[in-house]
């Protein structure tokens, strides 16, 4: 069992209860229980286990498919006739829209904090917040969804989206000294042409044109399909 199935399953009080009994029953079926007894316990607790954990999986990803609606609401505007309400599934306006996207998120993480639904929940707000322009809270979340995401993809996708949060907060120096480690990580499930524009829009951004050449000149070389590399040609060529 993994550490971090373990550690969900400590957050429940059945769970926590089920595995008691069940360290009983190997302890003591012996002398209280005939074998066959024991094994039906087991059967029982581990079906149990299972059925909570299919269950809250559920509940949290419906949770979390709430709060991507919400993010995907169409604006309206507010109704002008006196005692009409706000069309349903539509917002008045983007902030009244990104209010109710993040509570709906927070309320994924509150109520299942250790779950899968609740990292892409973390890693959803730091990108909403991104996208409204909020770089400095951006950066805060992203760093919670670097620390909670441990060897899952979310790790590296939050490290790029906190380097964009630097890089709009003009804090070019940090931004692409994260870009150019997670551009030479051959590890990572990240598309290193979609690293390297960063690295070279950042770069040009803070003046720092070799940087910057060097890597819309990788892009092109080593990337000749990639969806970047019409910017990056006419980058290059702009730049003598």
């Amino acid at each position: 069992m993994k550490a971090k199935e373990r550690h969900e399953l400590k957050q429940n009080e059945f769970a926590t209860a089920a595995l008691r009994v069940s360290a009983w029953v190997t302890a003591n079926s012996q002398r209280a229980l005939t074998a066959a007894v024991a094994v039906a316990l087991v059967v029982a607790l581990v079906a149990g286990i299972a059925w909570w954990r299919r269950q809250a999986a559920n509940e949290a990803g419906g949770l979390l498919g709430a709060a991507v609606a919400i993010a995907q609401s169409p604006i309206a505007p507010a109704p002008t006739i006196p005692g009409a309400a706000q069309q349903a599934g539509t917002y008045p306006t983007e902030e009244a829209r990104l209010t109710a996207t993040l509570e709906a998120y927070e309320a994924v993480i509150a109520a299942y904090p250790s779950s899968q639904a609740a990292l892409t929940a973390r890693y959803s707000i730091a990108s909403s917040l991104l996208d409204a322009g909020r770089a400095a809270e951006a950066e805060q979340r992203f760093d919670e969804v670097i620390a909670a995401a441990g060897t899952s993809m979310y790790g590296p996708l939050a490290r790029l989206g906190r380097g964009q949060a630097l890089a709009a907060q003009d804090r070019h120096d940090e931004a692409i000294a994260l870009f150019t480690e997670l551009s030479a990580d051959r590890t990572s499930p990240l598309p290193v042409d979609g690293v390297l524009i960063q690295l070279a829009r950042t770069s040009a951004r803070a003046g720092r044109t070799d940087e910057a050449r060097a890597a819309f000149r990788r892009i092109v070389d080593e990337f000749p399909t990639s969806g970047y590399v019409a910017e990056a040609r006419r980058e290059l060529s702009r730049m003598g």
